[in-house]
């Protein structure tokens, strides 16, 4: 009798076997089909804005401000709330506006009327025609600084008062399109000159020509494109110039453009169209390329500020500005404007820009070198997309696919190994039986053929 093969471990029953291997299976699907989820989305670190110091309100001082009725609405403009705001308006910029909250848009009056305590404080703004402009006068609690006030119309047909303390602009004057922004004190009424009801009173710092809003831009004008100069690169000069100096007609025009037509284009459109290379340059800088041109622009997102839009009549509330390292064109930066506040992006994402050539921009690198590169505008920053989650979604149904077909084989494989130990256990039983009633056999014939 052979010796048997010594064993590591005991034997495992079949289906034990199954069990693990059915495990197994499972544990790689899961972990293949998880390689293409998406991550959890991680706070900018290199794009989050600096803490911006906003004004804080005495809110006891706001109380005081009443406007329950028509009398106190009509008769009664408390000096100390208004001289309380005038303080904390004064320092009160684009930045810190941002930082207050104001609102993309003006804030219907009827909204102001119906909750006027939830907005007493707040950081609001309203554009129209200019009525009426009075002042300076006296009592601003700011050393240098008078009081100015003004009536707007808005297009609506609702009036908006304004307190501020930075003269008014030469050639502002009645019938001119302003915009007035700063902190609501209170509703009021007036009978002269005109007769005004609940009228939201906004205590600011100054007021600002504004624009009525242009309607939708749907083509590119080349005369209003043919104004931009970016030849020289002399510092001071339009390639130098940044967002907030760089406030033109074609600027607006061509962001307004970006804007409105956003949704003309598919991104199997996007596809079919030039991406930014180095290979590019000469033609760029030989003006080859026409301004409005829409090019693709593949990057790493390396910078990204948000800020309060200077008035234009394009509608513009917000822009971002975004510096991309693009590889393909030879790792220079390159800047993108968009026409409104983007949302949050991960630490230096990678993007796909749908953008339109603007001009040059030149700029100095930490190390003090100057260096220029094409700017583009754009409707918004996409994050390129690989589609491996489509493909890793695909892979997972084949991978699916193919357990199922592996625990179905491994289970038939089971039973049909199960079904012939069982037939080969029956067959051994038969055969020893046969030999037991043979050996039998031959035990009781054996005496009778001795005595024969």
């Amino acid at each position: 009798m052979l010796a048997q093969r010594p064993q590591l471990i005991p034997p495992i029953p079949g289906p034990v076997r199954f069990l693990v291997f059915g495990v197994v299976i499972a544990i790689l699907v899961y972990g293949m089909s998880s390689i293409g989820s998406e991550p959890k989305p991680v706070a900018p670190a290199e794009s989050q804005p600096t803490e911006v110091a906003v004004p804080a309100l005495d809110r006891s001082v706001l109380a005081q401000a009443k406007d329950d009725d028509r009398e106190q609405r009509l008769l009664l403009l408390e000096a100390e709330p208004l001289r309380h705001l005038l303080a904390k308006a004064i320092d009160v910029g684009p930045t810190v506006a941002a930082a207050l909250g104001m609102p993309e848009q003006p804030v219907p009056v009827a909204t102001i009327r119906s909750d006027k305590e939830r907005w007493r404080g707040r950081w609001i703004w309203f554009e129209g025609v200019l009525e009426q402009l009075n002042g300076p006068r006296d009592g601003n609690p700011v050393p240098g600084y008078s009081i100015y006030e003004a009536t707007v119309r808005t297009a609506a047909g609702d009036a908006v008062l304004a307190a501020f303390s930075i003269p008014p602009e030469r050639g502002l004057e009645r019938g001119s399109w302003v915009r007035v922004e700063g902190f609501l004190l209170k509703l009021v009424d007036s009978n002269y000159p005109t007769d005004i009801r609940e009228a939201p009173m906004l205590v600011g710092r100054q007021i600002h020509r504004d624009y009525e809003n242009w309607p939708p831009v749907t083509a590119l004008d080349p005369a209003v494109m043919s104004k931009v100069d970016d030849s020289s690169y002399w510092p001071g000069d339009l390639m130098w110039h940044t967002l907030e100096e760089d406030q033109t007609e074609a600027l607006w025009h061509l962001a307004a453009f970006v804007r409105d037509t956003a949704d003309r284009r598919t991104l199997a459109d996007w596809r079919q169209i030039e991406i930014l290379q180095a290979g590019m340059h000469d033609r760029l800088r030989d003006g080859e390329v026409p301004r409005g041109t829409p090019l693709r622009v593949f990057g790493t997102l390396i910078q990204r500020t948000t800020m309060a839009a200077p008035t234009n009549p394009a509608g513009i509330n917000s822009w971002t500005v975004a510096m991309l390292q693009c590889r393909e064109y030879g790792g220079t930066l390159v800047p993108v404007w968009v026409p409104k506040r983007v949302a949050e992006l991960e630490p230096r994402a990678s993007l796909e820009v749908r953008g339109f050539y603007y001009r040059w921009f030149a700029y100095e690198t930490r190390n003090g070198e100057r260096r220029r590169a094409p700017l583009f505008v754009a409707a918004d920053l996409d994050v390129y997309d690989l589609e491996v989650n489509r493909t890793m979604e695909g892979i997972g149904i084949w991978l699916a696919g193919l357990a199922c077909v592996l625990l179905l084989l491994a289970w038939w494989s089971q039973r049909r190994t199960a079904r012939s130990a069982v037939q080969h256990r029956r067959e051994m039983d038969e055969r020893r039986r046969r030999r037991q009633q043979a050996k039998a056999a031959r035990a009781s014939g054996s005496p009778g053929q001795a005595q024969g």
